[in-house]
């Protein structure tokens, strides 16, 4: 079932259309269904328009202007997948894209922040047997496949001073970013289909697609706090790394490669930060 809000999920034209399988359009005509979404529309505050059952060009005017205020994909007004999925998450409540992200930004720089302590705590006496820094050692060999000793396993190496600084400056730069979220985030369909919850490229901005929600949608099901934070630390590696997107670096966390991936390419992951941020908080 594509539409998930109570308001409107028993209709079937509706959820036809939201499955991109027969959209509306003008002289739509299931004027229940219309009716339906013209009610949507003003109920979300998108447009003030008349609410008839009748799909003129009223209604597909409102239309655009949810195309319009979220970046989605341009037409001449036909309610499918995108624009029915974004009213179907703000009827139920919820908030999608930078709107979402935003609120995210707390947590995600918490989390990096934790990282950055932990890290500038092991630079200090990054040879000395110190409690302290256990969890950090063992982050650091999980997600980045760096050691304290010498005595190594499979692609892991002892790390070096420098490693603590690249991954120092990069969490660095993720915080400077997050202050300036306002400009550097944005609300929109990502290239990579709509089906994508964000994506950035070099030097962004960070584009969060309507599948970045805190409710179950059309787009896939709804996004924790802890994975959206680490949603921000993954594409903010993507907007300062260069090379963070190629198949030899760009590894998620949840594939077997991911433990198999050398040190100096995971220096490159962004799913390497993200993982390190969480571990660490």
């Amino acid at each position: 079932m594509a539409l998930q809000s109570p308001f409107w999920k028993a209709n079937v034209r509706l959820q036809q259309a939201a499955e991109n399988r027969k959209p509306m359009r003008v002289l739509e005509p299931d004027r229940t269904a219309v009716f339906l979404l013209q009610t949507a529309i003003v109920n979300t505050a998108i447009a003030n328009i008349t609410v008839d059952g009748g799909y003129g060009q009223e209604t597909a005017r409102a239309v655009r202007a949810i195309e319009t205020r979220f970046n989605l994909d341009r037409d001449e007004g036909i309610a499918a997948r995108q624009s029915l999925g974004v009213l179907d998450i703000l009827l139920q409540g919820g908030l999608l894209g930078k709107e979402l992200a935003q609120t995210d930004v707390a947590l995600a720089t918490r989390k990096v922040t934790a990282a950055l302590n932990a890290l500038t705590v092991l630079r200090a006496s990054p040879q000395r047997v110190n409690p302290a820094n256990n969890l950090t050692i063992d982050a650091l060999r999980t997600h980045f496949r760096l050691t304290q000793t010498t005595s190594t396993t499979g692609v892991s190496r002892p790390f070096t001073t420098t490693d603590l600084e690249t991954i120092i400056e990069r969490y660095t730069q993720l915080i400077r970013l997050y202050a300036a979220s306002e400009t550097r985030f944005r609300t929109g369909a990502p290239i990579n289909g709509i089906f994508t919850a964000a994506e950035a490229p070099i030097n962004g901005p960070i584009t969060f697609g309507p599948a970045f929600t805190n409710v179950n949608s059309n787009f896939g099901p709804f996004i924790g706090e802890n994975s959206r934070a680490a949603v921000l630390i993954h594409e903010g590696v993507h907007v300062f790394d260069r090379i963070s997107g190629r198949s030899d670096t760009h590894i998620s966390e949840f594939e077997a490669a991911y433990n198999r991936q050398s040190a100096d390419l995971s220096l490159h992951n962004p799913s390497s930060y993200a993982g390190f941020a969480a571990h660490i908080d």
